[in-house]
């Protein structure tokens, strides 16, 4: 017999608040990496030759690691491997701290790339196992405190800075990893109970057509994202935008996407229905990009700001659900180390073109993202026709 209804509901309060502090911890860390980690560089004495180098390092790593490290998941706890892959990146953070050549930079920053190139894909799937197993009733809910510790860490890391100087970001990125090898351990394990069949359509040890297309969809979709942010706060302050005015343009982006998690967190458990969330991602990226290409402006930039809540909250968790209906049983770490590695390789591949395109055009940077969305709602199309004429794929789309 199940729990009675009030013991029930007190589980699956514990069980979010476990797997939120997971999430939380998770990105405390990159909220610290993305805007810090290039000023540790530049102190350090390297040029922005070998920054760039140093910092393309983790885009490839991906898309060459991150499928194996992740799908160690399905053999292995799956939060036993997240905890042990934040202890070791707290380790190579920690003698990254003591280096200033070049050379012993950039093979530690590979390494603490392999390490944290499975750390949100098994968040995600240790989360996502809870939903379908009807234990945890919304993913949204417990993956917002990811982005909520991010703009927190963001403001932390500039009064750090300013303080103190930027040689202790090695040393926070160290202790942000050791905490989140500690919120690991403490999540829980997915349901014992819980072994899904695998999927028709698709082998133990492979994946159909609908996964691959469903993949590249989002993959796209993200992508479409490279230009902004690479290039908008540049382009932002270069028309004029103070940097306060900047900052609450990047801002008002996380609130919407937290905004999508908090009231749109159900989609993660919608199954295939997700690949219609994918679809409607590209359109709103092909509208907001297409239209901040023309400068329009402080007040519609700040309305294309909140469409971020669905190019990037309603794709993330759209393909969640498509790619947990779609992937093997047995092998949904697997997937999710897929779905990292494609997007890696789009996001590298359409920065490298925005950096170029950006030179050239400016704002024009922003136009060639429409055609990528395009791409990718063409994809999510043909992966509902494909998944609705093959009736091993249950459920609606």
């Amino acid at each position: 017999m199940g729990l009675p209804p009030p013991l029930r509901t007190g589980f699956s309060r514990l069980l979010a608040a476990r797997l939120s502090l997971m999430h939380a911890l998770n990105f405390l860390g990159v909220g610290f990496y993305l805007p810090f980690f290039p000023v540790w560089l530049a102190s350090t004495g390297l040029g922005d030759v070998d920054i760039g180098y140093v910092l393309a390092i983790p885009i490839l790593v991906r898309v060459f690691v991150a499928s194996s490290v992740t799908g160690l998941g399905d053999r292995l706890r799956p939060n036993i491997l997240l905890a042990l892959l934040n202890g070791l990146a707290a380790l190579i953070y920690f003698a990254l701290a003591q280096q200033s050549q070049f050379l012993p930079i950039a093979i530690l920053t590979a390494l603490s790339a392999v390490a944290l190139s499975g750390v949100v894909p098994l968040a995600d799937v240790l989360t996502t196992e809870q939903v379908k197993a009807g234990a945890l009733r919304d993913y949204g809910r417990v993956r917002l405190w990811g982005s909520v510790t991010f703009v927190l860490s963001n403001l932390a890391g500039g009064y750090l800075i300013a303080q103190h100087g930027a040689w202790l970001i090695p040393f926070v990125l160290a202790g942000s990893s050791s905490l989140a090898a500690l919120a690991a351990l403490q999540a829980p394990s997915p349901p014992g109970g819980v072994s899904p069949a695998v999927s028709q359509g698709a082998s133990a040890a492979g994946f159909g057509l609908p996964f691959w297309l469903a993949v590249g969809a989002a993959a796209c979709v993200n992508a479409t994202h490279a230009a902004v942010y690479a290039f908008s706060s540049l382009h932002w302050r270069s028309i004029g935008f103070s940097g306060e005015t900047v900052g609450w343009l990047w801002a008002v982006a996380v609130v919407a996407e937290i905004a999508v998690f908090l009231v749109g967190g159900s989609i993660a458990a919608s199954g295939l229905v997700g690949l219609r969330w994918i679809a409607i991602a590209a359109i709103a990226a092909a509208l907001r990009f297409g239209v901040m290409s023309v400068d329009p402006g402080l007040a519609v930039t700040l309305l294309l700001q909140l469409l971020h809540g669905i190019t990037f909250g309603c794709m993330h968790l759209g393909t969640l659900a498509a790619l947990s209906a779609l992937s093997p049983g047995a092998r949904r770490a697997a997937a999710q180390g897929r779905l990292v590695a494609v997007s890696a390789l789009a996001m590298g591949l359409a920065t490298i073109l925005s950096g170029y395109l950006y030179r050239l055009f400016g704002p024009g940077v922003f136009l060639a993202m429409v055609p990528i969305a395009v791409l990718g709602l063409i994809l999510a199309a043909l992966a509902i026709l494909k998944a609705r004429g093959n009736t091993g794929f249950g459920g609606r789309i």
